[in-house]
């Protein structure tokens, strides 16, 4: 499970890691968490959390969590046109309701089987199972519902693309090209590098979402710049730029541990 689409990078780049280590690596599954408003907790929207992980070695990419079935049919809608991995989904039992003190989860096993077996009809999913107040029972059910059927299978219409940690832009636009913002670049822009040097960070995100009003859809970000310590200035404006912009990131740097340290912060695909 999955809340914050930082979190799966920094557990796939530790798989990674673990898995060189032991000389094998294990089938991985990643599962995010879509809340009732329709993005993860920190506002990511499903394609941009697809997006970010498609460059790890994983198996399979799904939902798990937070809400019910049928909050998940939209998403799920989503991954069966555009993921390219099989499918898997965890829901709960229903949204929780407050019962005598207690949290129930109100959805009976008939029901969650239901909506399984839905999904893998409609939607093709591989994997199903439970999350938060689901049972044996719930699980028996769907074992039971679902047996060895084969699940529906059309291709996606995989978009190669990039993201931030908010949103997906494909790099194959309908009606434009894809514009790249280069303000907040140290070679290209004196406003940028005056407040590089001033350490007037502020000014800095000002400078990027003018950009994007101004049509951007990518932002370039480079602060290499001589005499000065290229991994701290990145850490510092990358750290701001994760979460206070809303346009992916294109890491643009000579130095490989400047653009590392980028990408330790950045929750997209860059």
């Amino acid at each position: 499970t999955v809340q914050d689409i930082l979190q799966a990078k920094a557990a796939l780049a530790g798989i990674d890691e673990a898995a060189a280590q032991a000389g094998r690596r294990p089938p991985v599954i990643v599962q995010v968490t879509m809340e009732a408003n329709g993005t993860m907790l920190c506002g990511t929207e499903l394609g941009a959390a697809l997006t970010s992980v498609l460059g790890y070695d994983i198996q399979l990419f799904g939902l798990n969590c937070a809400t019910g079935p049928e909050l998940m049919e939209d998403h799920l809608r989503y991954l069966a046109e555009h993921c390219p991995l099989p499918i898997s989904v965890m829901p709960n039992a229903g949204l929780p309701q407050l019962v005598g003190g207690r949290a129930c989860y109100p959805l009976t096993p008939e029901q969650l089987a239901s909506w399984q077996e839905r999904f893998v009809i409609d939607y093709g999913v591989r994997l199903v199972g439970g999350c938060c107040g689901t049972t044996p029972e719930h699980m028996g059910r769907v074992v039971e519902t679902i047996g060895t059927r084969a699940p529906h299978h059309e291709p996606p219409v995989f978009e190669p693309s990039i993201s931030s940690l908010y949103q997906r832009v494909t790099m194959a636009q309908e009606n434009s090209f894809l514009i790249v913002g280069e303000r907040c670049n140290t070679s290209g822009s004196r406003a940028f590098r005056e407040m590089l040097q001033a350490g007037d960070h502020d000014g800095m995100v000002q400078l990027a979402r003018e950009q994007i009003r101004g049509g951007a859809m990518v932002l370039d970000l480079c602060v290499d710049y001589v005499g000065r310590d290229g991994v701290a200035d990145m850490t510092e404006v990358a750290s701001r730029f994760a979460t206070q912009v809303q346009a992916p990131i294109m890491v643009d740097s000579t130095e490989a541990p400047v653009i590392e340290a980028a990408l330790r912060w950045l929750g997209g695909r860059s």
